[in-house]
């Protein structure tokens, strides 16, 4: 169980002890999946691999999900869960505008280099490939992406930013990282890291100069 998901869990009201345990257990199946794709694809992350992994039988984990698929659409539910609480935690309805737009991008970009990201997307993507569509079984993308436009109209609060362009700024800023994410991991050393954190930066920050309001002053991009 990695820092990140152990302080997500943290953040839950207090539970009994065989559900606690039974929680642990369901945490190192999903941390196998999350490892295993991370280190061979999901290919790799066959059913005895995953359960091999948690220290578990197949059995057991049948017991917690059922099949695969339920592992699957677990760890997408994680993902976006601890993606949403990780935002909530940037306070980005709090300071400058522009303070708020550094926290929100580079919470962001932390989020999009994680293996829990890279599971995410793998998952999605061979959900695609294997013709079962762009959504998994009790996991819907547009839902995810309406609370994430509802998390930048929050940061925006005051501007008078069209919902239609806040959608078109959150497919920007996840098509672009997720793509600079996928060359980090091809390329490790992939140059221009920096100044392409603070182009969308900058790129977020023209929103308020073309929708500006009175209630907000707006200062140079010197600052990003």
């Amino acid at each position: 169980m990695n820092s990140t998901t152990v302080r997500y869990l943290a953040d839950h009201e207090p539970i009994g002890h065989q559900a606690r345990k039974a929680l642990a257990t369901r945490e190192r199946i999903l941390g196998a999946l999350i490892e295993l794709i991370n280190e061979s694809g999901l290919a790799g992350a066959t059913s005895s691999q995953i359960a091999h992994r948690a220290g578990i039988t197949w059995g057991a984990v049948q017991h917690h999900f059922g099949n695969k698929d339920e592992i699957m659409v677990a760890v997408l539910h994680r993902a976006q869960d601890i993606y949403l609480s990780q935002l909530s935690e940037a306070r980005l309805n709090e300071g400058h505008i522009e303070s708020r737009i550094n926290r929100f991008v580079d919470t962001v970009w932390e989020h999009y280099r994680s293996d829990l990201y890279f599971a995410f997307s793998e998952i999605l993507r061979a959900w695609h490939l294997n013709a079962k569509g762009a959504e998994s079984p009790g996991f819907s993308v547009d839902k995810h992406q309406d609370k994430h436009v509802r998390i930048m109209a929050e940061m925006f609060e005051g501007y008078p930013i069209p919902r239609s362009v806040l959608k078109d700024s959150f497919r920007f800023v996840h098509r672009f990282l997720a793509g600079f994410a996928m060359d980090k991991i091809l390329e490790p050393q992939a140059p221009f890291e920096t100044q392409h954190i603070k182009r969308i930066k900058q790129e977020l920050l023209q929103l308020t100069v073309a929708y500006p309001s009175d209630k907000h002053s707006v200062t140079s991009l010197g600052g990003l």
